[in-house]
């Protein structure tokens, strides 16, 4: 009998600890795992910001090549094409990487508003929950209009990537001073989309940067 009481209050100890211990850890996540959750979003946003940056960056750096090329007289005609080329491949793999940020940029925001909810529950406060709440369904909202600008904008970089390279496939096909001159009112055409583009780019990598540098903890 008395065993069978030992072992019970042995029981009810080892539940009220495990309890506890419970309490403690999601005391524990709500002082520290919010902090380590936003660095990690704000992370994340600056990278995919970046990646959209370099993809526009290095989209014009190969317009400017193109435009040398075909709106320029060259001395170097296979040289300056081989130069444009490389250019061609570094602009296909830095829009592909932009896309593929801006499509993980979800998950990354999925995590941390979940971890950012789980925190606001442990307010004990009730208007200072409804207020946490209140600012974080602001701040999902924030985060909807900027990823639908960068996703736009490197949905955007997309086909103008396409029609330059088209433009450039052509002059591959008949590297002479006469093709050349043949695509200028293309390359005309081409250059005002580019223009258009790279400004709605560039408005949406400065929305991002605002919005994640918003939630990025001030140091002293």
């Amino acid at each position: 009998m008395r065993k069978s009481l030992v072992c019970c209050g042995l029981a009810i100890f080892v539940g009220l600890s495990a309890t506890t211990v419970a309490g403690a850890q999601e005391a524990e996540r709500g002082r520290t795992q919010g902090i380590k959750e936003t660095e990690k979003f704000v992370k994340a946003g600056g990278q995919t910001s970046e990646a959209v940056a370099k993809a526009k960056l290095q989209t014009q750096k190969t317009l400017d090549a193109y435009n040398a090329l075909v709106t320029q007289p060259t001395s170097n005609m296979k040289g300056d094409y081989k130069s444009l080329m490389k250019n061609m491949d570094a602009m296909n793999a830095r829009v592909a990487e932009a896309k593929q940020k801006v499509d993980l940029m979800q998950q990354a925001a999925d995590t941390y508003f979940t971890g950012r909810a789980e925190t606001i529950k442990n307010i004990q406060n009730q208007d200072l929950q409804d207020r946490a709440k209140q600012r974080m369904s602001e701040s999902q909202k924030q985060f909807e209009g900027v990823l639908q600008s960068l996703r736009a904008g490197a949905q955007e970089l997309e086909p103008f990537r396409k029609e330059l390279a088209d433009q450039i496939t052509y002059l591959g096909s008949d590297l002479t001073p006469s093709a050349m001159t043949s695509l200028k009112p293309n390359a005309d055409k081409l250059n005002a989309q580019g223009a258009a583009v790279f400004e709605k780019t560039d408005k949406a990598i400065g929305t991002a940067n605002s919005y994640f540098e918003g939630l990025r903890a001030s140091e002293s």
